[in-house]
């Protein structure tokens, strides 16, 4: 690996050599990579975390590189893969997401490591509760956490309830961040109101310790978000997947 300092060019990579036989063909990627300030091959700079790869075999958007391990590349993907076409992935290697994309050179997608967090704790949890209920009212399986600890029933209780509270607070367009404590307590009542009419929640027979865990969870989702509240440590032994779709 070497960097070259000159005024016409960025920086210059060295690249590895691959050679992979296929079909009596062997590929072999530039044995080197220059960038340009403006145009040309532009990878990351001071990101050593890649590892290039030729691609040997491909099936639409699914490719197999010379190594024997398949990926999809994605729809919307500026470049179409080919037979040949070098493949630099970004990541810490198997069993790690992949956080970046070039093919011969064109970015497919990139995202440095905190971002990649960011990105997959979204498509975990759901970037806000608008997401994660319109996952639920999909029956989708949806992340959330454990509440009840008296089984699967007592606990369905509850997300049904969460669910309808962040319905019903999403529809008021609540702005919790700016609330003082007169104002959460005007809130809160009317979140308890309609429990009291909601239909939904009607026909459960809610104890007031469900109603209680319900209403706490439901208003921790409006004001941090799914994903800032499934990363709180005090929580990480009582993450769940539920579903309105219960058996």
């Amino acid at each position: 690996m070497m960097t070259i300092q000159q005024s016409q060019f960025i920086w210059t990579r060295q690249v590895p050599c691959l050679n992979q036989p296929t079909g009596g063909t062997s590929f072999r990627p530039p044995a080197y990579l220059v960038l340009f300030p403006k145009g040309g091959i532009m990878y990351p700079e001071n990101d050593e975390q890649y590892e290039n790869r030729i691609i040997t075999k491909v099936n639409g958007m699914g490719i197999t590189t010379d190594d024997g391990w398949s990926f999809t590349v994605q729809e919307d993907s500026p470049i179409k893969p080919k037979e040949g076409m070098m493949a630099r992935f970004y990541g810490q290697g198997i069993g790690h997401t992949v956080r970046g994309l070039f093919l011969d050179g064109v970015q497919v997608y990139y995202r440095i490591e905190i971002e990649d967090k960011e990105y997959r704790a979204k498509e975990m949890y759901g970037a806000d509760v608008t997401e994660w209920l319109k996952r639920w009212d999909a029956g989708e399986t949806v992340w959330s956490i454990e509440m009840g600890g008296l089984g699967p029933g007592y606990e369905q209780c509850i997300q049904i309830t969460i669910a309808e509270i962040l319905r019903f607070m999403l529809g008021k367009n609540y702005d919790v961040t700016m609330a003082d404590k007169d104002e959460c307590k005007i809130i809160g009542d009317e979140i308890e109101k309609m429990g009291h009419s909601n239909p939904v929640i009607d026909k459960l027979g809610l104890s007031g310790a469900q109603w209680g865990a319900a209403m706490n969870l439901a208003c921790q989702f409006y004001r941090k978000g799914p994903c800032v509240v499934m990363s709180d440590e005090q929580v990480k032994d009582r993450h769940i997947q539920v579903s309105r779709r219960f058996p």
